[in-house]
């Protein structure tokens, strides 16, 4: 569960900062349906990658500072950031 709304505040995070586009895609449904499913997707593997405070089997979650948490959300922005540019999105 916590995953899943790691993911969800992540996407809000990073869907809001900017807009993205896709110059190979012109038809405005296909891309919005497109984009929705590439961010959820990529939103997934950053959340994988780098998940947000360690939890481990039979152990409760590592207690973390500011700091600590803005890093790692800082890494899967970036890893975030660059899927989506593999799946061919940039920046507007």
């Amino acid at each position: 569960m916590k995953k899943i709304l790691t993911v969800i505040a992540a996407l809000l995070i990073i869907g809001g900062c900017s807009k993205w586009q896709n110059p190979n895609l012109v038809d405005p449904a296909q891309r919005n349906e497109i984009l929705a499913k590439d961010k959820a997707f990529c939103g997934q593997q950053s959340a994988e990658i780098d998940p947000i405070g360690a939890e481990t089997d039979d152990a409760p979650p590592e207690p973390t500072t500011y700091e600590a948490e803005f890093s790692e959300n800082y890494s899967q922005a970036n890893i975030f950031e660059k899927c989506m540019k593999e799946r061919g999105w940039r920046k507007k």
